[in-house]
């Protein structure tokens, strides 16, 4: 985007703009989202569980890994078009094909992804260690205070890559390159673009407690169960080892549910990206 610098727009100004833009391209940019969205709930996509059940053993299963990467490389093109066509539908095109752009940038994509996963999932996990320390320490309040201390760095590693994907789509840049330039326009206004994120971050923490209620209902009535029969003597490492294999061998909900939970985060997806672009497109016009 070569234009000339300007000042930075506030907080509702750029939540004005992505509204603009979620609404604008409901009929033409969300059906890209809720295709990548849907991969998920294809036959043998399934990731192999959650937080509450994730079995990592599959990251060692060369036939997982290959199901993963095909589904990866799906949903990069998706969204890779997705990026694409956001990008015209706010004055601000590509040249050239959008599919064969988004093809082009999918290494990036994927790679930069990957990269970002693996320091929000360190951190979420490091959060919910925390959390299952405190709840059987003094209960669920305890929890939920203590894993404030990983989730605040968390938060920020998420804030600061969260906005890889138009560098790598739009400009071209390699997966670190794109992460490199998340970094410095997020630093530029870094309590603004907290601010603004933690808008969507809202969307995506329903969808997900609908994607994965039934799995959250479970854990909280098996702990309810489980610290009703050690009232006196508390609970130990072994009854958390069962309550998680409790959780893993329980179904994780109908194929409805399922369906219903990627309707749900393709919708919160769509207003995240619609945001994120906003704030993005703002940042490099204030240069």
């Amino acid at each position: 985007m070569d234009v000339e610098p300007q000042r930075s727009s506030g907080i509702g100004a750029v939540l004005g703009e992505s509204t603009r833009l979620f609404v604008g391209g409901l009929p033409t940019v969300f059906p890209w989202v809720l295709a990548a969205e849907l991969i998920q709930a294809l036959p043998g996509a399934d990731a192999g569980g959650n937080i509450f059940t994730m079995d990592l053993e599959l990251l060692g299963k060369p036939d997982y890994l290959v199901r993963a990467l095909l589904a990866g490389t799906a949903q990069a093109v998706l969204y890779g078009i997705a990026v694409l066509r956001l990008a015209g539908l706010a004055g601000d095109p590509v040249q050239g094909k959008p599919v064969w752009n988004a093809a082009r940038a999918v290494p990036a994509v994927l790679i930069a992804y990957l990269a970002y996963e693996l320091v929000v999932a360190f951190g979420l996990m490091l959060t919910f260690a925390v959390f299952i320390l405190g709840l059987f320490i003094a209960g669920p309040l305890f929890g939920l205070v203590l894993c404030v201390l990983p989730l605040g760095p968390t938060a920020a590693a998420s804030t600061a890559l969260g906005l890889f994907v138009f560098p790598a789509v739009l400009e071209r840049r390699g997966p670190f390159a794109s992460l490199k330039e998340s970094s410095r326009l997020a630093k530029t206004h870094w309590v603004k673009v907290s601010m603004v994120i933690s808008v969507p971050a809202l969307a995506l923490l329903a969808a997900w407690c609908v994607q994965n209620g039934p799995q959250v209902m479970r854990m909280l009535h098996s702990y309810l169960d489980m610290l009703s029969q050690h009232t006196e003597d508390g609970l130990s490492i072994g009854d958390v080892e069962k309550l998680q294999d409790s959780l893993k061998t329980q179904p994780a909900g109908s194929d409805a549910w399922r369906l219903l939970g990627c309707v749900v985060s393709a919708f919160a997806w769509w207003y995240t990206l619609a945001v994120c672009y906003a704030q993005y497109r703002d940042l490099k016009r204030a240069g």
